[in-house]
């Protein structure tokens, strides 16, 4: 059974906090005049993505060890642990590429480095869709339209950061909301190569997250439909049942009847006898 510290060791927070605060790293590499905090981003993200996968890795080893000592004292046979499973490699990957991303140069001085930093987002996209699925499994439509707005407040604080033309936040609200949710007015639209890159992000996240509270929703309102369905079906099944009811006792009335025309034929006939 595993033990406190393996539970602590597979909590997915951690990994999470650190592939998202890895993801203003990325976008500031391509401003003019990138931060130095993006660098430092990198390698601290890459040391938690790193820690994990070598906590899981352990984790694993010391509960296959229990399980071979379990079964040598039953005298079964043993087999040593396989091939690390694949979300494990990635995170070792990951997290090797967020340190060489830290000392690559800048993505807006560097075209093969701005495509080598696009091939790992999109891996740690994917990987952060791994993490927090199970997070938003049977999540009620309040979470979902917490996290809806949350998402939408970070996209839209992200297109006022990075695009210059934005000029409010309220702008780049409504540039995430319209890009979102795939309507693309055209009153404002991303400007620049950052803004550009991080609106596919928001297409595929932000559209993802709209899709969840739209499908709740939907749920909700055919929920209600099936459940007035039910309760009609379960009146008209009362009422069979009642009808039905009422006819056993008939019969049974009938039945009682006949049986006692039945008992009192012979008792006429030795009357009449006498």
């Amino acid at each position: 059974m595993p033990t406190r510290r393996h539970r602590f060791h597979r909590s997915p927070w951690a990994m999470l906090i650190a592939l998202i605060a890895s993801v203003p790293a990325f976008y500031d590499s391509m401003m003019p005049t990138p931060a130095t905090w993006a660098t430092w981003m990198y390698v601290v993200s890459g040391i938690v993505v790193l820690g994990g996968a070598w906590s899981a890795r352990r984790t694993a080893r010391l509960m296959q060890q229990g399980r071979s000592s379990h079964h040598k004292r039953l005298g079964e046979d043993t087999h040593t642990w396989g091939m690390r499973p694949s979300q494990e490699r990635l995170d070792w990957f990951l997290g090797a590429s967020l340190l060489l991303s830290a000392v690559l140069p800048q993505s807006n001085e560097s075209e093969p480095a701005l495509v080598w930093r696009l091939i790992i987002s999109v891996l740690m996209l994917y990987r952060l869709l791994k993490i927090s699925m199970p997070l938003l499994t049977e999540t009620g439509l309040a979470r979902l339209l917490v996290l809806g707005a949350a998402v939408l407040g970070l996209c839209g604080i992200g297109f006022y950061w990075l695009d210059p033309g934005v000029k409010t936040v309220n702008d780049g609200l409504w540039l995430a909301f319209s890009t979102a949710a795939t309507v693309g007015y055209g009153d404002v639209v991303p400007s620049n190569t950052a803004s550009r890159v991080f609106s596919v992000f928001v297409v595929l996240l932000g559209y993802g997250v709209l899709s969840l509270v739209t499908a709740s929703i939907a749920a909700m309102f055919v929920g209600t439909q099936e459940r007035r369905v039910e309760r009609e079906i379960l009146h008209d099944m009362h009422a069979q049942l009642k009808t039905v009811h009422e006819e056993i006792a008939e019969l049974r009335e009938e039945l009682r009847a006949a049986r006692q025309a039945v008992t009192s034929e012979p008792d006429d006939a030795q009357r009449k006898r006498q």
